[in-house]
């Protein structure tokens, strides 16, 4: 027969492995967590990279299309926004891009994505220009319906 200390080894190692049990219930629940929120970016970052490389193969202005070369760089190109009668996905040139927004459903939820073009200065392409340049960016920016954002962008220079 067991003697009472003896019970309290007993219900001491049954507590220490509890604690075990639980540890190790919380980790596997924290990577659970992460792979799933890992995945929930990765399609977000698809979802804008795929964006960016159909905007990449577009010509860089509506006077730069095909053959055709503008005489005053830049003051010749066309404003930023697709001309009248395109849309998506029939752009034609990179900057038809600028205040595009579609909603896309997939496997991992509600994505909404939303496109930005602007000229960037000559000087610094990390800053904003408020006139026409050689340089355009694309800002891509997806967000996810638990509201976290991607964010990619690509900058397009005219030589």
């Amino acid at each position: 027969m067991l003697d009472t200390s003896e019970y309290i080894l007993l219900v001491a190692a049954l507590f220490i492995f509890a604690m075990l049990q639980l540890g190790f219930t919380r980790l596997i629940l924290n990577n659970n967590r992460t792979m799933v929120r890992t995945e929930l970016d990765y399609t977000a970052v698809a979802l804008a990279q795929n964006i960016v490389d159909h905007s990449r193969n577009k010509a860089f202005d509506e006077a730069a299309k095909g053959a055709y070369n503008p005489l005053r760089v830049p003051d010749d190109f066309t404003d930023l926004g697709p001309e009248i009668g395109e849309y998506y996905p029939y752009y034609d040139d990179f900057d038809d891009y600028d205040n595009y927004t579609r909603t896309d459903t997939t496997q991992h939820g509600i994505y909404k994505t939303s496109c930005r073009v602007d000229y960037m200065q000559e000087s610094d392409l990390s800053e904003l220009s408020p006139v026409k340049t050689p340089h355009k960016r694309l800002y891509v920016r997806v967000i996810s319906e638990v509201e976290d954002t991607v964010a990619v962008t690509y900058i397009k220079s005219y030589y």
